[in-house]
């Protein structure tokens, strides 16, 4: 059996650039892998069969609608697998919380499927084939930093050396990323641009007041204002002393710890509310996997 770990996502930059012919947006963002994991049990069967199993009730298992389910299909019509595998998801990433959970578990299971079956393919291979799948599958092949632009699928590494420290928290509800695109209206003024950030990180100079300068998401605009608790989520982080963001199209909101031992006393603030709450730090993939 191999256990494999999925991390989630943070966007601590998001900008959506334009709507597409083909109905998809071009955004330009940054990504950063962070230590809130799914976790992935794989062992062979004796037969051909792919078997999932998931207690999450509200996840589809045995059927194409689940990406880990439809990552081991792909990759076994890819590579001319004819045997089976079983695959235990332990869900630990809540869905519609904008922190890519399914993308994540898709691409562990391609690179888990790689080396169970010594099909040893390189990376580039397999995040086309994690590509379609779903756009943000190629960025969890590796993790880390990146940034992202295209509709998602243009993944360029960041190199930093910080660690950072963040504390995550969700209302009890999600937004679907494809609502939140609709609410998107054009033309969007003031365009912002990514250098800055991307330049800080790399400097290794991306610090507590530089984060509350340089993290954006476009959605915010459009999604505060129908789910004000989210809103009401930052503006608790950054009462808290936090540098405060959503992540992707919501529901999560991710605060940028100033110092760890604040940890303590702002998770004990948290208590007041009825959110879910998880600590979490920078996490590199291709490190530790």
């Amino acid at each position: 059996m191999m256990i494999v770990k999925a991390p989630a996502k943070i966007n601590l930059y998001l900008e959506i650039l334009n709507k597409r012919p083909d109905g998809y947006h071009n955004i330009e963002s940054v990504m950063h892998t962070i230590s809130l994991f799914d976790i992935l049990e794989i062992s062979e069967r004796q037969d051909n069969k792919i078997e999932l199993i998931c207690e999450n009730s509200t996840l589809p298992s045995n059927d194409k609608k689940n990406l880990v389910y439809r990552a081991a299909e792909k990759f076994k019509e890819q590579y001319g697998i004819s045997k089976g595998i079983k695959i235990k998801l332990i869900k630990n990433i809540p869905m519609g919380a904008g922190l890519g959970g399914g993308s994540s578990d898709a691409a562990a299971t391609i690179l888990a499927l790689n080396k169970i079956w010594k099909v040893n393919d390189d990376m580039k291979n397999l995040e086309i084939l994690g590509s379609k799948l779903g756009a943000d599958v190629p960025f969890f092949m590796s993790g880390g930093v990146a940034k992202i632009s295209g509709i998602g699928d243009i993944v360029e590494k960041i190199n930093t050396n910080l660690s950072l420290d963040f504390i995550l928290v969700k209302p009890n509800f999600g937004v679907s990323t494809p609502y939140a695109y609709s609410k998107v209206k054009f033309p969007l003024t003031n365009i912002r641009k990514i250098d800055n950030i991307i330049n800080d990180l790399e400097k290794g100079v991306f610090d507590f007041e530089s984060a509350k300068d340089l993290f954006f998401n476009r959605f915010e605009d459009f999604i505060f204002d129908e789910y004000q608790e989210i809103k009401q989520i930052r503006k608790v982080l950054e009462e808290l002393g936090c540098a405060s963001l959503m992540s992707g199209s919501g529901a999560t909101v991710f605060g940028l710890v100033h110092d760890k031992k604040n940890i303590d006393f702002i998770l004990n603030e948290l208590k007041k509310y009825s959110w879910n709450i998880w600590v979490a730090s920078s996490f590199e993939v291709s490190k530790e996997s």
